[in-house]
């Protein structure tokens, strides 16, 4: 017995089949006809309408059966699927693969087989139309040829079905889409109102209705320019019923989006809210069907004045807090050095000065008592420190793209954006720092524009190689320009062409900060009628890698200790240097990794000074790492620090109150902080010993 191939398509064979949904189901009076009719024309005791599953053939009709189904490795039909084509077989007596088969030599005693494909669209064979004898006969052509048409209407059948269940899927997923769509429109917070070409409200959601203070009653029927609407713009001017964002779409066809609105309701009340306006249904151009969605802002709105002042309070701190850590640098330094300078007066002058280091000596204490007051109002400042920024090296593309993404709401009503920052090397910067300098960049240059043309309106971001060391974005657009005498001003803080309510006049005083917090800065180019540029300088990431600096070592000092200075500042450095050289002797390093080398050396220090806010590794990512590999080294260091710092870094000098020191500081600072851990240094060693040698 030759058993049937299994054809090439099985897999995607018996998807088909099973997708019908057809096996095992009752029997139906249309499959049951042809089969019958198939029996009368060709003067056969059976006919089946079999369909080949993965192991089996199971009869859709049959006529002159009583068995539902057979295994497929025995049944007829299943050389039909393998063959994909029709079989006829006159007698199987006589056919070598069919001699021994037991539908053949058992009870069924088959001995004449025709069978024609039950062939889809697609071209997978799902089975057989089949006529079957118990004894050897022959067609003729014209039976072949009705048995054929037979096949096709049991496959128009079967296609049938398949739409049939489709269509139904589609119908159960349409309801279920309807109901939650109902669902969502009874239940969403946001007011909905739809209106026809005319401007009439036919339906609303009860969120409109409570927005509103109207029933739905009141609601229907109602157009925008019904003169019960008393409705209000943002500036308290009337809002006329015509100029609704509802009927600019029925006049104009486009979308109206984040329109504000107040509306006085029924009760007395003002309530502002933010509309969106767009076409449901249009017969070519015109409009006959508009949705509008609204939300209740008011809270909102009173909430944004009363914050209004204190976000223009905390911001003033803010850059104030940020002022005040760029004065702790320079200030460390003249202070170091005002201390300095009197001690070498003191000894030049002994215990008899003349006047004129009298005058000298009260000019620069006069000056150190003035730079004490200027350090303790820095101080002060600290409450309202800003966050220090974590320089990595920072792809441009991803950065540019993500901006775009966030200020997409302002821009794609207004303008369209053209992109050329490729083949671009990485810049050193902080990812989301220059994300916030674009996107204000990006807006602003949105909100230039005096009205929303995408057509027209474009903004350009273009990356350009200025040198070896730096990299330019620029965010350009072609608005209308801003005036030369306005341009001095544009980076101060609160200060804003915009009208009053429309902006904070922070954007550009905040992104050019951190533009210099990067190590970068931001420009403006301008003319009036031909558009606005505006140039973000970034240094590139490999530029900054460069080699250890050398180590500036002082000649030792008797009778005092090993000191190392770490500070990217060279100017504080030298301060430092000087002062601690009078007692000991001292290494200085601008970059944290040479000292991480000196260390990984084997070298030594008594103590170590070392600032917080650096390149390459932070004052707080060096210790760990020393930690980790030196503990008897971490206990040593000592943090400087100018103060506006961010939590992160606030809460881990917090765990070592007693080994921080505050820029600006005075030498006698350095100089107790110095003594108190080589004293400490020295005893440990003292200590060491004294400690009872173990016996040989």
């Amino acid at each position: 017995m030759q058993v049937p191939n299994i054809p090439s398509n099985e897999q995607h064979r018996i998807v088909a089949l099973r997708r019908l949904g057809v096996l095992d189901t009752f029997p139906e009076t249309a499959f049951d006809d042809i089969v019958r009719l198939a029996a009368h024309i060709l003067n056969v005791p059976i006919a089946l309408v079999s369909l080949v599953d993965s192991d089996r053939q199971w009869f859709k009709a049959r006529y002159g059966l009583d068995v539902p189904e057979l295994p497929r490795d025995v049944s007829f039909c299943g050389h039909v699927v393998g063959n994909d084509a029709a079989v006829i077989v006159p007698d199987a007596h006589a056919d070598t693969r069919f001699a021994d088969n037991p539908v053949v030599t058992g009870p069924l005693m088959v001995r004449f087989y025709a069978g024609l494909p039950l062939r889809t669209a697609e071209g997978h064979v799902l089975g057989a139309l089949c006529a079957i004898d118990h004894v050897p006969r022959q067609l003729s052509q014209p039976q072949l040829d009705m048995l054929e048409t037979l096949a096709r209407h049991v496959t128009v059948l079967l296609e049938k079905r398949r739409l049939r269940l489709l269509l139904a899927d589609e119908n159960a997923s349409l309801r279920a889409s309807e109901a939650r769509l109902a669902s969502v429109f009874e239940t969403m917070s946001e007011g909905v109102v739809v209106q026809n070409g005319t401007g009439e409200i036919i339906a609303c959601n009860p969120a409109a209705t409570h927005i509103l203070a109207l029933s739905e009653e009141q609601l229907r029927g109602r157009t925008s320019v019904d003169p019960r609407w008393r409705t209000v713009r943002e500036n308290g001017a009337p809002f006329p019923g015509h100029e609704h964002p509802a009927m600019r779409v029925i006049a104009t066809g486009q979308r109206q989006a984040d329109v504000v609105m107040g509306v006085h309701t029924p009760g007395g009340g003002l309530h502002w809210i933010s509309i969106n306006s767009r076409p449901s249904r249009m017969n070519g151009a015109v409009v006959e069907e508009v949705v509008t969605t609204f939300r209740d802002i008011t809270s909102l709105r009173r909430a944004a004045e009363r914050m209004a002042e204190q976000d223009r309070l905390a911001t003033t701190g803010t850059l104030a807090a940020g002022i005040g850590h760029e004065i702790n640098n320079p200030l460390a330094y003249v202070i170091g050095n005002l201390d300095l300078a009197l001690e070498e007066i003191a000894s030049l002058a002994g215990p008899s000065p003349s006047a004129r280091l009298r005058d000298l000596s009260e000019m620069l204490s006069d000056a150190r008592t003035g730079a004490d007051r200027i350090r303790r109002i820095v101080r002060g400042l600290r409450s309202l420190s800003r966050e220090a920024v974590e320089l990595e090296a920072v792809e441009l593309g991803g950065v540019v793209e993500t901006s775009i993404s966030m200020a997409q709401h302002e821009i794609r009503p207004r303008a369209a954006v053209s992109i050329e920052v490729s083949d671009l090397p990485p810049v050193l910067g902080d990812e989301s720092r220059i994300t916030q300098v674009l996107v204000n960049l990006l807006v602003n240059a949105a909100q230039a524009f005096p009205s929303p043309r995408p057509d027209e309106n474009t903004i350009r971001i273009r990356g350009t190689r200025l040198s070896d060391t730096l990299i330019r974005l620029t965010v350009a657009d072609n608005g209308p320009g801003i005036p030369e005498s306005l341009q001095h001003r544009i980076f101060d803080p609160f200060f804003t062409t915009k009208d009053v309510g429309e902006g904070t006049g922070l954007g550009l005083a905040v992104s050019r900060g951190i533009a210099q917090a990067l190590g970068g800065e931001l420009t403006l180019e301008s003319t009036v009628g031909g558009g606005a540029a505006f140039h973000l300088d970034l240094h590139i990431a490999q530029s900054v890698q460069t080699a250890f600096d050398q180590p500036v070592v002082e000649e030792p000092r008797v009778g005092g200790g090993t000191v190392l200075l770490i500070d990217d500042d060279a100017t504080v450095l030298s301060t430092m240097r000087k002062t601690l050289a009078r007692e000991h002797t001292v290494t200085a390093v601008t970059d944290p990794r040479t000292a991480l080398a000196m260390l990984n050396a084997g070298q030594t220090f008594d103590v170590i000074f070392c600032d917080i806010m650096m390149p390459h590794l932070t004052g707080e990512q060096l210790f760990r790492i020393i930690a980790a590999e030196y503990p008897s080294a971490a206990e040593s260091i000592v943090f400087v620090t100018g103060g506006a710092t961010n939590h992160v870094v606030g809460e881990f000098l917090s765990q070592r109150p007693d080994d921080v020191i505050e820029k600006p500081f005075g030498a006698s600072d350095l100089l107790g902080a110095a003594r108190r851990h080589v004293l400490r240094r020295r005893q440990a060693e003292q200590d060491r010993n004294l400690e009872p040698r173990a016996a040989g």
